[in-house]
């Protein structure tokens, strides 16, 4: 019987599985989008053993909703996914404002994974806050 790679636990966190206690991921990507989620929404200084992981976009909730804070969101997205997630790459952060009184936020993360054989495969991640 062949077994199945796992890749870590999947984020968010589910249990929907009764053979383990935590989901796991399956493949190389699903990983990669786990851990990017888990970074993303972790507040820099949060983890115990790595105050350094996670970001600081809670400090951008209240800035002003202009270039110049965007550019400062996808700076720091980028940066940290290269220090913490080595296997992906962002390629491209987008926002975009929604709802009726511009109350919502929707960020679209393109990034791309290299797989073990070399390969390289791209994927969006799209949020709404």
């Amino acid at each position: 019987m062949a077994r199945t790679q796992k890749y870590g636990i999947k984020f968010p966190i589910k249990m929907e599985t009764k053979k383990t206690l935590l989901d796991l991921n399956t493949t190389r990507a699903d990983e990669v989008k786990s851990q990017l989620i888990h970074l993303i929404f972790t507040p820099e200084g949060e983890k115990l053993r790595d105050p350094l992981f996670g970001t600081n976009l809670i400090k951008y909730l209240f800035n002003t909703n202009d270039s110049t804070t965007w550019d400062d969101v996808v700076f720091e997205v980028k940066e940290k996914v290269k220090k913490f997630i080595p296997n992906c790459e962002v390629e491209e952060v987008t926002t975009n404002v929604i709802g009726d009184d511009n109350e919502g936020l929707e960020v679209k993360i393109r990034y791309s994974v290299r797989e073990k054989d070399g390969s390289t495969h791209y994927y969006e991640l799209t949020q709404r806050i």
